[in-house]
């Protein structure tokens, strides 16, 4: 019977950590390229033991039209790479730029935006009407006519790998992405993917959860009035 109380005590627990990642995926339905938390489950390791698994859905978002120059989508492929203050390296599929005071193109975060040569610097150069700033669909950036750099569109060798660190950031170290070819994405200037959350699925999720785990609560208080008895008689 403490094995029951043992097992439904974890299954309590589980309910609740998967509504928390529900919970945390309908407040992030307006994230720009934010990717779903899947809602915990056991699966069976290499020994043969159950762990509890955190999963990610990489799925691609849809992409709305924002006509800003310094927004960025990619259909396909690929993070865009980026560099936080602290030289860690991140992926991302945020696009949402802009820049630093120095002049630096960075996300929403202020991170630097890497590109082929490193971070990517504009203020060498004046935007006006003559010298917009243009990337085309293989991220290649110009002022005017002036090619300056080209975004450095990454794939990570294994998505497991990939650690949340903010709301559509995931560190990843050097050894552990690719460069994505150009045949397999396309940059959309001016666009934006969204979070790939569906609220509908999202609230049909929260309302199994919750049923399960009022089922399990009343298997705990089952198991508790039982072993309460069990008790009372053995000091008969």
């Amino acid at each position: 019977m403490i094995k029951s109380v043992y097992m439904t005590g974890r299954s309590l627990n589980e309910r609740v950590k998967n509504l928390e990642l529900v919970s945390n995926n309908l407040a992030n339905i307006n994230s720009i390229g934010y990717k779903k938390q899947i809602p915990f489950s056991e699966v069976l390791d290499k020994e043969g033991k159950a762990v509890i698994k955190d999963i990610t859905d990489f799925t691609e978002g849809e992409k709305s039209l924002t006509a800003n120059p310094f927004d960025n989508a990619i259909t396909g492929e690929g993070y865009f790479l980026v560099k936080a203050n602290n030289g860690e390296l991140q992926v991302s599929r945020s696009g949402k730029f802009n820049l630093s005071n120095d002049g630096f193109l960075v996300n929403q975060e202020g991170n630097k935006v890497l590109g082929k040569h490193g971070e990517i610097n504009l203020s060498a150069y004046q935007l006006n009407q003559d010298q917009k700033l243009t990337i085309d669909k293989t991220g290649e950036i110009k002022i005017g006519d002036e090619v300056i750099d080209k975004l450095a569109i990454v794939k990570p060798t294994d998505t497991e790998l990939l650690e949340r660190l903010s709301t559509s950031n995931f560190g990843v170290k050097q050894s552990e992405y690719v460069p994505v070819n150009e045949s397999d994405y396309q940059i959309s200037q001016g666009y934006l993917e969204e979070s790939n959350v569906n609220a509908i699925l999202e609230m049909e999720s929260m309302i199994k959860i919750n049923h399960e785990y009022e089922s399990a609560h009343k298997v705990m208080l089952s198991l508790d009035d039982s072993l309460g008895k069990a008790i009372e008689i053995g000091k008969v």
